[in-house]
């Protein structure tokens, strides 16, 4: 008979967890949803790019290029009602350079 309220306990622990919390920022800010989004980088010879080389000199087919994921989140201020984008810096994936026009440079980013 002890097995049942374990199986109840680990059962509500499991959707617990299952389910996105809602993070309380400073200021009365809660996030709402959340998704991942690449960062474009723009060039005025190629135009937008969701990719950018490491290096000077671009070369197709070498390890030699990055993309960019932000994990964007809207946040609602329980307090004045408002809404705002909340952007953080996600992961960096180091990529082979595709054949085409050439991406723009890297920017510094940290």
């Amino acid at each position: 008979m002890r097995v049942a309220p374990l199986a109840v306990a680990v059962l509500l622990a499991t959707v617990a967890f299952a389910q996105r919390p809602q993070v309380v920022v400073p200021g009365g800010w809660v996030t709402t949803s959340c998704w991942i989004e690449p960062r474009w980088f723009e060039s005025l010879r190629t135009g937008p790019v969701d990719y950018c080389k490491k290096s000077l000199r671009y070369r197709p087919g070498r390890i030699d290029c990055l993309t960019f994921t932000d994990e964007v989140c809207w946040a609602f201020n329980r307090e004045t009602g408002d809404y705002q984008q909340l952007r953080n810096v996600g992961r960096e994936s180091l990529i082979v350079c595709p054949e085409g026009p050439e991406p723009p440079t890297c920017p510094r980013l940290r």
